[in-house]
């Protein structure tokens, strides 16, 4: 006897056990270092909807807008995955987002004793041997993402970066001469040359003495938002950084990382929005790389609903086991650390303003509590956000 339906319902079932089968296949290949990545996203896109506890109705009011979201540019940290900075908010489902985001870094750092570089021989002398970061950089960022539930996302992003001596070194110079903020010893070194050149026992050649340009590494990620009401927001964060960025531009790690984290949305009252992701990264290479914490915390003071004021403080470990570079700040900490292997603490200062389906953002970046960080990088992002349904996939 015909049932009617049966036909559709049969079709629909074998086409649901040939992409469970291509799935099964898909995982046996992966390394079984990753299968825990791809338990995490199977239960993104296929458990999540079953899972999740989420009131969307009762923040038609709320104006924040998230994280200031960017890429960590700091050597040695920018050649791993670093968090970019999440929301655990949820938004509508089947919403797609791509963004264009350009950065500038100015960076200089050099070796020394006492009060001057260790072979000084005389003003604006340029000896190799003291410098270990003095570059200008300039990245451009292109990325997008996807909301197949209105609980979970998922997103790429790929980036393209460019090292060169710059111009920028006498107006630096300048700005801290005005204000007498120290120069870190920019006075000694000729202006707007690139040198970087950064020794470690990883087994990891960070040398860079020629301008150029290179493709980065490729980010994968994935979010599941678990839980949602008027003041709390909690996803589940997870990403795979494909190794596409080759380490002699400065630009990839020659391996793959995962990451896996946890994110909050703390939403304490209609004008202020508190921000925590908290994770880690696992490097998978034999260059003895460290797991590496990344952590956010973050305020937004938003006001109106097209425009927020954003601080926020990225917390990072390195992912160097040591160096060989001693940092002396005995009349600050009482002790020496060695200048790569201390944690990342840098300050991100900006603005988020939004107009219809369009985002934009702008922040500053300084590495002023741990020195970990490069001396100035400004970040310039805009994104814009469309609403459909793709019917080839849920049809």
């Amino acid at each position: 006897m015909y049932i009617p339906g049966t036909k559709v319902l049969g079709f629909r079932l074998r086409k649901t056990c040939c992409l469970f089968n291509s799935m099964n296949a898909f995982a046996l290949r992966i390394h079984k270092k990753f299968r825990a990545v791809a338990v995490f996203f199977f239960l993104c896109f296929v458990c999540a909807p079953h899972l999740t506890s989420l009131d969307t109705i009762s923040l038609q009011n709320d104006y924040s807008k998230g994280p200031l979201y960017g890429k960590n540019l700091f050597l040695p940290f920018l050649i791993h995955y670093n968090f970019p900075s999440f929301s655990a908010k949820t938004g509508k489902q089947y919403h797609f987002t791509y963004h264009a985001s350009l950065y500038y870094v100015q960076d200089a750092h050099y070796a020394w004793e006492g009060a001057k570089p260790a072979n000084y021989l005389d003003e604006r002398h340029y000896d190799t041997r003291d410098v270990l970061r003095d570059y200008e950089s300039c990245v451009g960022e292109l990325g997008a993402s996807y909301a197949f539930y209105d609980a979970v996302q998922g997103g790429i992003d790929i980036r393209l970066f460019s090292y060169y001596g710059g111009f920028l070194d006498p107006l630096l110079e300048s700005f801290h001469d005005a204000f007498k903020f120290p120069g870190g010893m920019r006075e000694y070194f000729e202006q707007n040359r690139l040198h970087v050149n950064i020794p470690n026992v990883n087994g990891i050649k960070f040398f860079l003495d020629k301008p150029t340009v290179s493709f980065g590494d490729i980010d994968i990620w994935g979010k599941w938002t678990i839980f949602q009401n008027a003041k709390l927001s909690v996803a589940f964060f997870g990403a795979y950084k494909i190794p596409a960025g080759p380490l002699g531009g400065l630009s990839g790690s020659g391996f793959p990382d995962v990451g896996v984290g946890v994110l909050f949305d703390i939403r304490s009252t209609q004008m202020f929005t508190l921000y925590v992701n908290a994770g880690v990264v696992m490097p998978y290479n034999n260059m003895k790389s460290n797991p590496m914490f990344n952590g956010l915390l973050g305020l937004e003071i938003h006001p109106w609903s097209f425009l927020s004021f954003n601080a926020q403080m990225n917390i990072k470990t390195s992912p160097l086991v040591d160096d060989k570079i001693a940092w002396s700040w005995n009349e600050i900490y009482g002790t020496d650390f060695k200048a790569y292997s201390m944690p990342q603490a840098n300050i991100l200062v900006g603005v988020v303003g939004t107009y219809k389906n369009f985002r934009f953002q702008i922040y500053f970046e300084e590495d002023a509590i741990t020195n970990q960080g490069t001396d100035l990088t400004v970040n310039f992002m805009f994104s814009h956000t469309v609403y459909f349904k793709p019917a080839i996939l849920f049809q």
